[in-house]
């Protein structure tokens, strides 16, 4: 058997629970195009829907005299021996990892099929991070890149088909969502979905520029703990009434520093009705906000001030702290 190889490592996926000497091969074939410099290692996932291992080649990173060069002209080869406890077809994502163990690209084999007790063959080709703003240098046309977060809560920027929905309509996963979005989950423990989870399509943004009339660009997005320098631009709605003007079912519409409107799950402390003292906004029911008055802060009925419309007795009253120009409060 001649592999095309530029060198040769056996990686054994074991588990303690199942040992056969009847093993599956998998010889894998990882290039890149554009090529990808200063790789110390590989890091290899693989899957089979039930199973899953991660491991790493070579075993410790290559010093920064000694970095590969991931290109398409002479694929990196090495071979994956698989327990029998891997019966599915086989999913492998390989991350080529710069000497901080950060991420340079990523690329995935698909789905194949498994050759019991033999030898499979799987060619992986990696892509650099694509840019969510110009997703086609990377990724071609018809293609969107997308944030995902992997077991580490290491930000990856992938590819991906995009869809036909909307920023700021429901989405089920990204391919739903058009070009240069991402469908995002706004389920978190601490501010549940009342039934099923509630997902949307959210625009990538760098400046204001990049968003709509009403919209801005200021929502960062992380991984886990881990901070990225994506932003996502905000959801004009109204944030009067019930709160649920211009947002998809489930979320309410907030307002944030400088008047900016976005769309949110309602948090758990979001439970002060009028009337109700307060610390912050985030302590008053959705439609309300938090006012002082004197040295007593409460929650008060949020208004438009070209447009109020408050209680019998009460008018919308422009707020100085903060300095509001669109919203006031019923007082």
């Amino acid at each position: 058997m001649t592999l095309p190889a530029r060198t040769l490592l056996v990686l054994l996926l074991a588990l303690a629970s199942a040992c056969s000497d009847d093993k599956s091969f998998v010889v894998v074939l990882v290039s890149s195009s554009p090529p990808i410099a200063n790789v110390a290692q590989l890091r290899v996932t693989v899957t089979d829907g039930q199973f899953s291992e991660q491991l790493f080649y070579p075993d410790t990173p290559r010093p920064a005299t000694a970095l590969l060069q991931l290109d398409d002209a002479t694929p990196v080869t090495f071979s994956v021996s698989l327990s029998t406890a891997f019966k599915d077809d086989v999913l492998l994502d390989v991350q080529p990892l710069d000497i901080n163990g950060l991420s340079l690209g990523a690329g995935s084999s698909g789905r194949q099929r498994l050759n019991l007790g033999q030898v499979t063959y799987v060619t992986v080709v990696v892509a650099p991070p694509c840019d969510p703003m110009a997703p086609a240098t990377i990724c071609g046309a018809g293609q969107t890149c997308a944030l995902v977060c992997d077991k580490e809560s290491q930000p990856e920027m992938l590819c991906y088909s995009a869809g036909q929905v909307n920023p700021g309509d429901p989405c089920t996963e990204t391919t739903d969502c058009a070009l240069g979005s991402e469908c995002f989950d706004f389920t978190t423990p601490t501010c549940p979905a009342p039934a099923q989870p509630v997902k949307t399509c959210r625009k990538f943004c760098n400046n204001n520029s990049d968003c709509g009339l009403g919209s801005f660009c200021m929502t960062g997005v992380s991984c886990g703990q881990t901070s990225t320098s994506l932003h996502l631009c905000s959801r004009a709605c109204n944030p009067t009434g019930d709160a649920t003007g211009g947002c998809t079912a489930g979320l309410c519409c907030f307002i944030y520093s400088g008047e900016i409107t976005d769309c949110a799950c309602r948090d758990q402390s979001r439970t002060g009705a009028v009337g109700i003292s307060c610390a912050t906004d985030a302590d008053c029911q959705p439609g309300l906000m938090c006012v002082e008055r004197g040295s007593q802060r409460s929650c008060q009925t949020i208004c438009q001030l070209s447009n109020p419309s408050c209680a019998v007795g009460k008018a919308c009253t422009r707020l100085t702290d903060p300095d509001y120009q669109v919203y006031g409060a019923c007082l």
